[in-house]
């Protein structure tokens, strides 16, 4: 079976928006969503998270407690990384290429990878002869 292969580029923008969403909604102790405000200055996220909320706050103003909404701005920005992170379908190429290569290389009797048996045993072979050259 050939499918279209993820790349470096692809795993880095999906990697990005993984560990940005796990920082922002890590809801295990509390709750993050308004830690943005302090990372550090220089942090591309954090520019693109001030950038949305000058744009709100040009379109919509700000609430009656002198601010923009968080939820407005994080939603915009969850679209946002979403959108660069899944251009044209890197998610789900992704998540193919896996599932295609754990059903077609691993042994789909256990529950962590490793090799099919066979492959397995090829490449012992392989590396025997190549040992013994």
């Amino acid at each position: 079976m050939k499918v279209a292969k993820a790349d470096k580029e692809e795993f880095d923008k999906v990697y990005d928006f993984i560990n940005v969403m796990d920082s922002l909604f890590d809801g295990r102790f509390w709750s993050h969503e308004e830690e943005w405000k302090e990372w550090d200055d220089d942090n591309p996220n954090k520019k693109l998270l001030l950038k949305i909320e000058e744009e709100i706050r040009e379109s919509d103003g700000e609430t009656i407690w002198d601010c923009v909404d968080n939820r407005l701005i994080l939603y915009e920005f969850m679209k946002r990384k979403w959108m660069e992170a899944n251009w044209c379908g890197s998610f789900q190429r992704i998540v193919t290429n896996a599932e295609v290569l754990i059903d077609n290389a691993c042994d789909t009797n256990l529950d962590y990878l490793e090799w099919k048996p066979e492959i397995k045993e090829a490449i012992e072979k392989y590396e025997q002869e190549k040992s013994s050259e």
